[in-house]
């Protein structure tokens, strides 16, 4: 950089920066740098790297630090301008950074102002009097067409940006910039990278406030953590977890032959032999919530449905592999789930867990391993046996709310099943938070970052239940995955509201 007007230095006007805002509101980490240095659409355009990104709190602190930047002959610039600092410019330039990312406060009155919009796109559409007119109207009214024209909206929302102070860093966009500078040797797989890939917890909801179907976000970061995982840099946790789902067929590394331990009487009473329904538990119901097990069984016996169970010999789905990105660790435990089912000769398989019917519908496919097994959840054979009539379930009471889980919801498109069930249990009332279905928020416990920042992902749970469930004074939480329920219980304070599996809600009922 060339000196200032006095001779002074770009590193002293680092220092001079840090000493106003502090080292927590000033970044010049290459990491933070390279994802500063995009905007745009979806960030696909590039302008001159900063040389630090500063983070005023007010607009007069930023204009003040501009005049002060400037004195030292750099430029400032606000991130949010698109049009200013082109990347050839001949200028060291220091970001200003406004404090505008999306939260998840204001994320329903973006929802509403979208629905409000679609609204008046239909009443348009209505009135064209001419083919060009209708034609205009209705392209306006397309996703694509209105993310340029929304200031930020590209940006996404991110369940965990909020809290790293919203930089972005640790937002869906700024995960997308690392990603594609990974891939295309731009920026090494530093630590801060590999921290913000990994503190990602792939809930997919990154665009979905703009409905863009198809663009799954979540599966761009598991490509990201693949490559590191490739280079040998991944999270210690990662080989931990690996090696015991190998040695012990479970993620926490308890004995094999101990994952019926605590559901004995429903095991032997219901192997599977060839039955017309498995029932596959998973590894965190199994080990930690066997109550589950036992209500789902008594609930599956009572409608008379043939299933059975594999106990001991049941194994894990392998997602976790998946979405630490050791794809290759993945693929050979899916071919061994696959072999198993074939050989005990599976038709329907039906599972309670959210994440492993995510992995047997969907991720099986990606990693090239092909399952063909009916496979549903247990909210859809439930729901299919009330209307077969085969569950009568008897009056109940109490408002009850139900969590949609990331891997049932936005990954597995499961909506209407669960909440069909509970709706026929005569008395109950069920009630839907602000954000819910495809719009829900995250508990915290996905994409593995339970185990990889334990600390973080009980943050966003007790977030999730102090602002959005708590107020609604609900006699219950319902859900569908173990994950969601291990870490809402966790972030629950003792007595607070209790948290359910919709199987235990149907047996409280029978």
């Amino acid at each position: 950089m060339s000196p200032g007007p006095d001779g002074r230095t770009s590193s002293q006007l680092v220092e001079k920066l840090a000493e106003i805002v502090g080292r927590d509101r000033l970044l010049t980490e290459p990491e933070d740098r390279y994802v500063y240095s995009f905007t745009g659409e979806f960030a696909t355009q590039r302008r001159k790297q900063p040389i630090a990104v500063v983070r005023p709190r007010t607009e007069d602190e930023g204009r003040e630090l501009a005049r002060l930047i400037e004195s030292y002959g750099a430029r400032a610039a606000w991130n949010d301008v698109l049009e200013d600092v082109p990347e050839d410019e001949d200028s060291q330039v220091v970001l200003l950074d406004r404090d505008d990312w999306v939260t998840a406060r204001n994320l329903s009155a973006i929802l509403s102002e979208l629905e409000k919009e679609k609204g008046e796109g239909k009443g348009r559409l209505r009135s064209s009097s001419n083919f060009p007119d209708w034609f205009v109207t209705n392209l306006k009214s397309r996703d694509g067409y209105r993310i340029g024209e929304r200031p930020g909206a590209d940006d996404g929302f991110c369940t965990v940006q909020s809290y790293f102070d919203g930089v972005e860093t640790y937002s869906s966009k700024g995960r997308l910039i690392l990603t594609r500078g990974l891939m295309a040797d731009e920026i090494e797989a530093s630590y801060r990278l590999v921290d913000s890939i990994y503190s990602c917890t792939t809930c997919g909801q990154c665009y979905d406030q703009l409905s863009l179907m198809g663009l799954e976000m979540n599966n761009v970061i598991v490509l990201a953590r693949r490559e590191v995982a490739s280079r040998g840099i991944e999270p210690g946790h990662c080989r931990i977890v690996s090696g015991q789902i190998l040695a012990d067929g479970n993620p926490m590394g308890m004995p094999a032959e101990d994952r019926s331990l605590w559901y004995e009487e429903a095991a032997e009473e219901h192997p599977f032999e060839g039955n017309e329904v498995l029932y596959w538990t998973g590894c965190s119901t199994s080990y930690r919530l066997p109550e589950v097990v036992e209500a789902t069984t008594s609930v599956l016996a009572e409608a008379g449905v043939d299933f059975g169970l594999l106990g001991e010999e049941e194994g894990c789905c392998g997602l976790v592999l998946y979405l630490m990105g050791l794809w290759d660790e993945a693929k050979g435990n899916a071919e061994q789930a696959v072999a198993k089912f074939r050989e005990r000769g599976v038709k329907t398989l039906v599972t309670g867990c959210a994440g492993c019917l995510y992995a047997f519908k969907r991720v099986y496919a990606m990693l090239d391993v092909p399952l063909h097994v009916n496979v549903l959840h247990t909210s859809q054979l439930i729901e299919a046996l009330v209307k077969e009539g085969r569950l009568r379930l008897k009056e109940s009471s109490g408002r009850y709310v139900w969590h949609d889980p990331c891997d049932l919801g936005r990954h597995c498109k499961i909506y209407d099943p669960p909440r069909n069930v509970l709706k026929s249990i005569p008395g109950l009332e069920l009630v839907e938070p602000s954000l819910s279905r495809e719009h829900a928020l995250c508990c915290g416990a996905g994409g593995g970052l339970m185990a990889y920042d334990a600390d973080l992902s009980k943050r966003i749970a007790v977030s999730k239940l102090k602002d959005e469930i708590v107020p609604m004074k609900v006699e219950g939480i319902v859900t569908g995955c173990p994950a969601c329920i291990i870490n809402l219980r966790y972030a629950l304070e003792p007595q607070e509201v209790p948290v359910y599996d919709l199987a235990q809600l149907v047996e409280m009922s029978l």
